[in-house]
């Protein structure tokens, strides 16, 4: 009986483009100065003056505590003062308070605002707001700023973020398309569309925008980056090879590392591969990924044991992940241990009930240990999952 599995690709993709998926990655974050309007002195109390003048030179010193303390005075000392609700929200934002800095954006939107301070507040409401996951909130703030000021070029490209982030990838395109008809020589808006095509599957055009962000800007590392992912998906493993070695050239992280690694399998590079692993390991311990493709190449390589070792490592740092038990119970067949083979498929089967795979191997470990009637149900059962392998298997022996 042959036994095999898919090597390495499993793992790959476990988070496919994680430049673009969270509020972080939203474009432009809170202006130290709002608008000229947001920070010139505007009260006509000059104890409110004064203290707004300390709270900037803390804003701007990066002493957010203390801004908010003096930003506070000032509006006691008027409570009309916009600039000082607003530049509060922004030292709010730093320090992680985004509820509070809603509030006083709320506050500053009372008042009788500019145009312009109108669309800036509410573009970096919006911000916060998805800084929070309100995504809904968000997007009514982006739209509002946008409805304001039709040309917004950032407005669009922070609501396109949104957008992705509740599935309409449609819409995000849209936006974003809009965004680089505005400013066609805005490299991460090239980048953000690469992903959108990415995300949606259409491959070529998500390399051709990945390749003008890296045109526009050589620097810019989330482009190569991204580029070998889609070039690994194309099967176009030297292109990715060379992508992935640009970005450990600048930015040497465990992610890439690993996923290098997985190139280098994919090339049969399997010593290069182990190296990278070891190296993602290196920097970042706690990272179950770069542990599970390690074991899938010391497998490859029959070095069963420890194989074992790392399978049992992923299921220490992630102990739901089926993969793990899934590959450690082919590794046990190697080792002869039946029992701990089916042990293993059963946990495999807890964690993802609908791994055909797991039962097509856990019907025949049992079977070869005489549980005939246990390993038909099994066979049986991950043909109803879709198993090709499982219905040879089934015709096979459970006639």
């Amino acid at each position: 009986m042959k036994w095999k599995f898919s090597i390495v690709s499993l793992a790959f993709f476990l988070v496919v483009f994680t430049a673009r998926s969270q509020p972080g990655d939203l474009k432009k974050y809170l202006k130290n100065d709002t608008s000229v309007a947001m920070t010139r002195l505007v009260s006509k109390s000059d104890s409110a003056n004064f203290y707004f003048s300390i709270a900037m030179e803390k804003k701007n010193a990066r002493e957010y505590p203390e801004a908010v303390g003096y930003f506070t005075q000032a509006i006691k000392m008027d409570s009309s003062m916009v600039s000082a609700y607003v530049n509060r929200a922004y030292a709010k934002n730093q320090l992680l308070d985004y509820k509070g800095a809603i509030v006083d954006f709320n506050r500053a939107l009372r008042f009788k605002l500019t145009w312009e301070e109108q669309y800036e507040i509410h573009f970096n409401k919006g911000l916060t707001n998805a800084l929070l996951d309100n995504l809904k909130g968000a997007m009514a703030d982006f739209d509002y700023s946008i409805r304001l000021k039709p040309s917004y070029a950032d407005a669009y490209y922070n609501r396109s973020i949104v957008r992705g982030m509740v599935g309409d990838y449609l819409g995000e395109l849209k936006d974003i398309n809009y965004v680089i008809s505005l400013s066609p020589n805005d490299a991460q808006a090239y980048n953000s569309r690469g992903i959108v095509h990415s995300v949606m599957g259409d491959y070529p055009p998500a390399v051709e925008d990945f390749s003008k962000a890296i045109e526009l800007d050589k620097g810019k590392i989330d482009a190569y980056f991204n580029r070998a992912l889609v070039y690994y998906q194309l099967k176009k493993y030297l292109e990715a090879l060379d992508d992935f070695n640009k970005v450990i050239e600048v930015r040497p992280d465990a992610e890439t590392y690993n996923r290098r690694g997985n190139v280098k399998c994919r090339l049969k590079d399997y010593k290069g591969a182990f190296e990278d692993y070891n190296e993602a390991i290196k920097l970042k311990p706690g990272e179950y990924v770069a542990y599970l493709n390690r074991g899938q190449v010391k497998y490859d390589l029959k070095d069963y044991q420890s194989a074992l070792d790392d399978y049992t490592q992923v299921i220490k740092l992630k102990p739901d992940c089926f993969l793990a038990f899934y590959f450690r119970g082919i590794t046990k067949r190697k080792l002869k241990d039946l029992k701990g083979e089916v042990e293993d498929y059963t946990m495999a089967i807890e964690y993802k009930p609908d791994y055909g795979s797991a039962y097509n191997e856990r019907g025949m470990a049992r079977y070869e240990m005489g549980d005939m009637s246990g390993g038909c149900d099994d066979l049986n059962m991950a043909v109803r999952l879709g198993s090709n392998e499982a219905y040879n298997n089934l015709v096979k022996h459970c006639k």
